[in-house]
């Protein structure tokens, strides 16, 4: 017996399978891999980074300290003793270091293969806010948190974990940087609308870079291999501005997710992921064979998830959240901030497809 098209479309209807089969068809991009709750009744965190040479997630926690969370295994392995503070982490490998800027201002050096804090060195009278490892001179630099006129970048000797120098920035706040091969140092100014790219061996050579519809630049990726640069800006129209790494010229934009506060560039997707926590989203967006970059999709993540590792070998992604209630607003208190549930902090681990 033979059916007609249009009876079979009705058949597909009356059982809800014309919907979803359309749907399965489109692209998945990332899905939810693991759901992983570490115990802390902390009211927020920092960055996090994954070790160079290992399956370990650092998490900076900041009032819980510094977590280590095997990817593979999906378990905290240890919360690092006096590393209450934590706000983010770098890896020295090659010298068995990682550092950890603090919010009371000191630099926590600890040793990797014990898993143990050496030393906190005092640097700064308030929070630290971010760091990076500078191969290109063997040291570290360290981003001050928010100040009055001025940020300040302590920069640390990876040899003898010493200051040698620090360097003052025209900036109220620095969002985190990135380091490029050849020890160029980038880093959002945030308040002033503006990204700033340093170098040289004090980071005298300094350059203050704006990009046309940009407000409040706070995320940073890079692609060294086309010589790109990735900017987020939060302002009332979210962009994401792609520029010439070299010269800071804009070539292109696209809209993005409210209140980025971090991007990654996956190097062997030709991929740049863009997650937003106050939409709760992770957007994927690609580059085509002209070189042209254009939205892929976006997967739905949750609330307050905007911080990110990418695991590119793995073809993972990490993102960090926790229960919470939102206060109401009132006239003492016009935004007031979230109140985080304790013992809710979530590793969130979104596998690419």
């Amino acid at each position: 017996m033979l059916f007609s098209k249009t009876w079979l479309a009705l058949a597909g209807l009356a059982l809800g399978l014309t919907g979803p089969h359309v749907q399965a068809k489109e692209p998945l991009l990332y899905t939810l891999d693991a759901s992983t709750v570490l115990p802390g009744d902390g009211y927020s965190w920092g960055f996090a980074a994954l070790e160079p040479k290992g399956p370990h997630l650092f998490v900076a926690r900041r009032e819980n300290g510094l977590s280590v969370f095997d990817v593979d295994q999906q378990k905290l392995l240890k919360t690092l003793d006096n590393s209450t503070g934590a706000n983010a982490v770098a890896f020295v490998p090659e010298r068995n270091r990682a550092y950890v800027a603090n919010m009371d201002g000191t630099l926590g050096i600890v040793a990797l293969d014990r898993l143990q804090v050496l030393q906190r060195l005092k640097l700064d009278s308030g929070n630290l806010n971010n760091l990076v490892y500078d191969a290109s001179r063997d040291r570290l630099i360290v981003t001050s948190g928010r100040r009055g006129d001025h940020s300040t970048l302590y920069l640390i000797d990876a040899k003898t974990d010493r200051l040698t120098d620090a360097v003052d920035v025209p900036a109220q706040k620095l969002d985190g940087p990135v380091i490029l091969e050849n020890g160029h140092f980038i880093v959002p100014m945030r308040d002033e609308d503006k990204v700033a790219v340093l170098s040289g061996a004090k980071l005298e050579q300094q350059q203050f870079w704006t990009f046309k519809g940009c407000s409040k630049p706070s995320a940073l990726a890079v692609d060294e291999s086309r010589q790109r640069l990735f900017v987020a800006c939060r302002g009332n129209n979210p962009t994401l501005v792609i520029a010439d790494l070299a010269t800071g010229k804009a070539f292109s934009t696209l809209p993005i997710g409210r209140a980025v506060n971090a991007l990654a560039y996956d190097r062997m997707k030709d991929q740049l992921l863009v997650p937003s926590g106050a939409d709760a989203s992770l957007a994927i967006i690609q580059r085509d064979n002209q070189s042209q970059y254009h939205l892929l999709g976006t997967v739905g993540t949750r609330p307050w998830a905007h911080n990110m590792v990418l695991d590119a070998q793995r073809g993972q992604a990490y993102l960090f959240t926790a229960d919470f209630t939102q206060p109401a607003s009132s006239r003492e208190q016009p935004k007031p901030d979230p109140v985080f549930h304790p013992d809710t902090f979530t590793v969130l681990t979104f596998k690419s497809q």
